[in-house]
């Protein structure tokens, strides 16, 4: 797990790094996601970094984690289910930007890594998904904005996630 989160965050910082030496906008955000994975809810802080090429067209890495864990009942029987960490990579098209304020959609690839104790077993797993979603930023001051979004997770064991999030987001450059 920390070799992947490493390896994610080196991929953010060469992301920032290119991303000053063109003309491009960056962008750096942290907040809230919640995922919905069928009647278990998990919430987690997320922190976000892309970069624009353009006002429409743009790449962003996330990577979410886990802040609780849901207890739920199956058969009488009692157990908590938690996400560790998820980290995705996304492309990002904007239909209507302007300077103040972009609606947004994005499509990408993600990995989640969770955990479940039931009957003090506990249990380590992995899935990896491809992610679709649809959201918007507004910047209320200058380059300091709120964003809103929603996105799908479709993971290869067949099982599916909802995440409704809220962030700040801050631009740089551009």
């Amino acid at each position: 797990m920390l070799r992947t989160l490493s390896l994610a965050s080196l991929s953010i910082l060469a992301l920032t790094a290119g991303a000053t030496a063109q003309q491009g906008e960056f962008r750096l955000g942290g907040g809230y996601e919640r995922f919905d994975f069928d009647d278990v809810d998990v919430d987690t802080a997320v922190v976000r970094g892309g970069y624009d090429f353009n006002r429409f067209f743009g790449v962003e890495g996330q990577a979410n984690i886990g802040i609780n864990d849901e207890s739920v009942t199956v058969a009488g029987v009692t157990g908590d289910v938690g996400l560790d960490y998820s980290l995705g990579g996304f492309g990002v098209v904007r239909p209507w930007s302007n300077e103040q304020a972009n609606v947004f959609l994005r499509g990408g690839y993600t990995t989640t890594e969770f955990d479940a104790e039931v009957a003090g077993l506990n249990y380590d797993g992995s899935d990896e998904a491809w992610a679709y979603g649809v959201g918007g930023e507004w910047f209320f001051a200058g380059d300091n904005g709120v964003r809103l979004d929603y996105t799908r997770y479709d993971y290869d064991d067949g099982g599916e996630a909802d995440t409704y999030g809220i962030s700040y987001v801050r631009r740089f450059g551009g």
